[in-house]
């Protein structure tokens, strides 16, 4: 038992030394202050804080990693230090390029997974050779095995946060027209406790603690594998799209998981897991993409209403409870057709101290809401439109 104390212990300290959480940290970072110049691009202000991505990014995955953790070690699931290394580089690479939608689990473990089909029997003759020597180790059952759970992860994560997570942008619809996109890039790690063979790593640190179990030596590592998340929505609510993308990923990363275990009786198994688990994630985010530019856009610039793109958080906005995909239809008595009429009859304030605004939410019922305007406030009361009279880049849809 105090063996177990003290390597969980070391694991934890080695997490701290591990490079993918650093580059977690500077991929969101970056992500962040990107996404910020946008904003103040297309709204002339920011919309949400720099640090979003990595706040919101940084504990969703601890629950899910000790899950995984516990079912890595009961069911004695060890990887090399090989794989663990080839899956940290993927990881590392599509982040800092910050192309997020490349670092899921269905591409760092399938991609490792079919690389070590030729990898056992290849020499380089270099400082490679050291890190990797344990290559003819690993077990393709336990790649497999860990992609299916780590894409069961990543949809559970898109479907429970990332849905909820959107950020409003302008691009130019086909007609050359503004039409408002929300687009969602996050990238979460989740740390999961990793049995490695304890004598492969003490060959490369002769420091490193192991345990025993009868004739078996291993090493827990914790590992903070990265999965990325990368999609925009111009068609229909992002909530309702995003929560069904969480849905078709889970659904893969069930089918992946079930390859998986088969493969500990039909080893070949794990090769057809790997591809149909790289395939499955490229149709999916292929065929959404063409699911939606079929639909048109939802948020666009309208006669008779305006439809919000979004609002900012801690704004009169987000008191009166407006949300992204309702339509504006009067404001204190006037049908506004563009934004700079909505605010001149913010301004007529024909109901007293009150604003007086006619909501049509989501499911197609009208509400009232009501507010008082204060002196010094913010008379666009933190609303974000679409309007006609927007200057946009050349990015097309």
């Amino acid at each position: 038992m105090e063996n177990w104390l003290w390597e969980a212990a070391a694991g934890v300290g080695r997490f701290l030394l591990h490079p993918v959480l650093y580059i977690f940290i500077i991929a969101n970072l970056l992500a962040g202050r990107l996404r910020v110049s946008r904003e103040r691009h297309d709204f002339h202000s920011k919309v949400y804080p720099s640090g979003r991505e990595l706040q919101s990014s940084l504990l969703p995955g601890i629950g899910l990693g000790l899950f995984l953790s516990a079912v890595m070690v009961v069911a004695g699931i060890v990887l090399s230090t090989a794989s663990l290394l080839l899956i940290a580089l993927w990881t590392a690479v599509f982040a800092l390029l910050l192309q997020f939608r490349f670092a899921s689990p269905a591409y760092s473990l399938g991609f490792t997974t079919l690389l070590f089909l030729f990898l056992p029997s290849i020499k380089t003759n270099t400082a490679l050779d050291t890190w990797l020597q344990d290559r003819g180790e690993t077990s393709l059952t336990a790649l497999a095995v860990l992609m299916g759970l780590l894409l069961l992860a990543e949809g559970l994560l898109i479907a429970g946060k990332a849905a909820d997570e959107t950020t409003p942008r302008l691009w130019k619809g086909k007609r050359g027209l503004p039409i408002g996109v929300h687009v969602i890039q996050k990238f979460w790690f989740v740390p999961v406790f990793v049995p490695v063979p304890g004598e492969a790593l003490t060959r490369l640190f002769d420091w490193w603690p192991v345990i025993h179990t009868g004739a078996e030596t291993f090493s827990l590592f914790l590992v903070p594998f990265g999965i990325g998340f990368a999609r925009s929505v111009r068609g229909m609510l992002p909530h309702a799209a995003i929560a069904y993308t969480g849905r078709r990923v889970a659904g893969l990363g069930l089918l992946v998981l079930l390859l998986g275990a088969a493969s500990y009786w039909l080893p070949g198994v794990a090769v057809a897991a790997a591809g149909i688990a790289m395939l499955g994630r490229f149709t999916i985010m292929v065929r959404e993409r063409l699911e939606d530019d079929k639909l048109p856009a939802y948020f666009k610039a309208r006669n008779g209403g305006l439809t919000i793109l979004d609002t900012i958080p801690g704004s009169p906005a987000r008191e009166l409870g407006l949300k992204a995909g309702e339509i504006i239809t009067r404001v204190n008595g006037t049908v506004p057709a563009s934004p700079r009429e909505f605010y001149e009859a913010l301004q007529l304030n024909t109901s007293g101290a009150f604003c007086s605004i006619d909501v049509l939410d989501t499911d197609g019922e009208l509400r009232n809401v009501r507010r008082g305007l204060f002196a010094g406030e913010h008379h666009e009361l933190g609303i974000i439109f679409v309007e006609r009279e927007h200057k946009l880049d050349t990015e097309a849809i």
